[in-house]
């Protein structure tokens, strides 16, 4: 198949954290990365629509010689004009008959372009769907096919032309991931440290159970919840940050865990996060919010928690709810004998192995594109 990847040339891909901007994840750039070189892998044509300084062995297409974040002239705000740019050069290569297919990092952004052109769109949804992105998306139907990333990201607006649900995968045979003992005896949280991910609330805990906690990310430079809730509590004996972190420091943090704590205050549409942690064998304890109950197994790879007696989402191991419920369960895997939690790390590793592989979500993906052409 001819496959154009349609990212974004905001982010080098792949992202590493120097390229990465403050208060941002990269997670959807890494995805759509590895979804480029594994389909390149299979053989397909593929041509990579991102920044001209990025990596790949795909066709790379660019209308900017560097990401936009880092070109001071252009940075955060600005760089959706030269999105737009970006998108609309793929359009214009399928009018010409370029591809058979376009796979769009984008959800609304490039849904106004689909129309215009014969070749299909699908779109992975890799963040949250909210009214204004309901309201376009329910009026743009033609040659435009909606992949979400968990089933709970259709609760809100189920009625959207949706095509799968594909769950993001890890690349297991390289060795970014790897199974730990969980030696460090630290809790661990990655990703960015905004309100919605419950940072707030794993400062608490750590406190309150003096246990140390890493916090791997960072938050829009000079925001209030960084310089008024982060910052005064990185005190260097309880609460330790580090930034984002290359992938070979993230690993030994992520093996050398205790747990993995994702008290989220949102509904969260996956959760990249939650599967790196587990396949370096360390459990996840997070509140049963968005994806959280499709991606962990209770009392097998971590525990899920209700967020609150009027929030019940399911009948869970651990019965007491919201700071309190957090914290039994905190205590539960640290009392562990060594050959309970060894298992438990064993399962965490299995678990990820069996359902969030990188190979399963690219056979998905390619089964999808086979099937959508088949049938335009």
């Amino acid at each position: 198949m001819r496959i154009a990847i349609l990212a974004s040339n905001f982010i080098r891909l792949p992202p590493e954290p120097k390229f990465v901007p403050f208060g941002f994840s990269g997670a959807p750039e890494k995805i759509m990365h590895t979804i480029t070189e594994k389909l390149v892998e299979k053989g397909h044509d593929v041509y990579l629509f991102a920044s001209g300084d990025s990596l790949t062995s795909a066709h790379l297409v660019s209308t900017t010689k560097t990401s936009t974040s880092l070109d001071p002239s252009i940075g955060i705000g600005p760089h959706i004009e030269f999105e737009r740019l970006l998108i609309s050069k793929c359009y214009q290569m399928a009018k010409e008959n370029k591809f058979d297919i376009i796979h769009s990092i984008f959800d609304t952004r490039s849904a106004f372009y689909a129309p215009l052109v014969d070749i299909p769109t699908v779109s992975t949804l890799h963040s949250p769907m909210d009214k204004v992105k309901n309201q376009i998306l329910s009026e743009i139907k033609k040659n435009l096919y909606l992949i979400s990333i968990s089933n709970s990201q259709r609760k809100l607006y189920p009625d959207l032309n949706y095509c799968a649900t594909i769950y993001h995968g890890l690349d297991l045979k390289s060795d970014e991931f790897e199974l730990g003992e969980g030696i460090g005896n630290y809790m661990i949280f990655v990703g960015r440290l905004v309100e919605d991910k419950g940072i707030e609330t794993i400062i608490s805990l750590s406190k309150k159970l003096q246990k140390q906690v890493y916090l791997l990310g960072t938050n829009v430079k000079n925001s209030n919840f960084w310089n008024n809730i982060i910052k005064p509590n990185i005190d260097d004996n309880f609460i330790h940050h580090f930034g984002y972190l290359d992938k070979g420091k993230l690993k030994i943090h992520y093996q050398n865990a205790k747990l993995f704590l994702f008290p989220i205050k949102w509904e969260e549409p996956f959760g990249l996060v939650m599967i790196e942690s587990m396949a370096c064998g360390t459990p996840v304890i997070a509140y049963a919010r968005g994806s959280v109950p499709e991606i962990i197994k209770d009392g097998i790879t971590g525990f899920i928690v209700n967020s609150s007696d009027s929030d019940i989402r399911g009948d869970f191991i651990i019965k007491k709810t919201g700071l309190n419920g957090l914290e039994e369960a905190i205590k539960k895997i640290y009392s562990m004998s060594e050959d309970e939690y060894k298992l438990m790390r064993r399962n965490c590793r299995i678990h990820v192995e069996k359902n969030f592989n990188v190979k399963r979500m690219v056979d998905d993906y390619e089964k999808l594109y086979q099937q959508i052409i088949k049938n335009k």
